[in-house]
C-alpha cells in the first residue's frame, strides 16, 4: 500500500483527512486508531496515537516504530524487522511471532504478549517492560505456559 492509497483509505473509512505530520508522527493523533482490516501499511507511517489496532498485518515496513499511549495490537505479524522497538504505554500484542530479532527491546508500560515463539535470541534481556512478559515457547513437546519456568529455561532475568 502506498502512502496515497493509505490516506485515501483513511478518509473513506474515517471521514476525515490524516495530515502528513500525523502520518509521520510529528503531530499526535488524539484518538485511538482501529485499522484492524488493513493487511499492509505504507513505509513512513509512524503515528503518535492513543491505541493502535493493526491486528491483520502480517508484516511491517522497516522503520515502523509508533508511539502508542494505549495498546498496540499486532496479533498477526509473523516477523518483525531488526530495529522494531515501539514505545507502548499499554500492552503490546505480538501473538503470532515465532522468533524475535536480536536487539528487540520495546518500551512497554504493561504486558508483552509473545504467544507463538519457537525461539528467543540467546541472552535476550528486555529492560523496558513494566508488566509481565507472557511467553509460550513451543519446544516440540508442548508449550511452556508458566512464565517463571520459561524465563528460567531461557536463562534471563526480568
Amino acid at each position: 500500500m502506498t502512502k496515497d492509497e493509505f490516506m485515501e483509505y483513511f478518509f473513506i473509512t474515517r471521514g476525515y483527512n490524516l495530515t502528513d505530520d500525523q502520518f509521520y508522527g510529528k503531530v499526535e493523533i488524539k484518538n485511538d486508531l482501529n485499522l484492524s482490516d488493513l493487511t499492509s501499511i505504507p513505509e513512513g507511517f509512524n503515528p503518535v496515537v492513543g491505541s493502535l489496532d493493526l491486528q491483520s498485518l502480517i508484516s511491517i515496513p522497516n522503520g515502523f516504530n509508533p508511539v502508542v499511549y494505549g495498546s498496540l495490537f499486532l496479533m498477526s505479524l509473523i516477523s518483525i524487522p531488526k530495529g522494531f522497538n515501539p514505545v507502548v504505554g499499554g500492552n503490546l500484542y505480538l501473538d503470532s511471532l515465532t522468533s524475535i530479532p536480536k536487539g528487540f527491546n520495546p518500551v512497554v508500560g504493561r504486558d508483552l504478549y509473545l504467544n507463538d515463539l519457537i525461539e528467543i535470541p540467546e541472552n535476550w534481556n528486555p529492560t523496558n517492560i513494566k508488566g509481565c512478559i507472557v511467553v509460550n515457547i513451543h519446544n516440540g513437546d508442548g508449550y511452556f505456559n508458566d512464565i517463571n519456568s520459561t524465563l528460567k529455561f531461557i536463562n534471563f532475568e526480568i
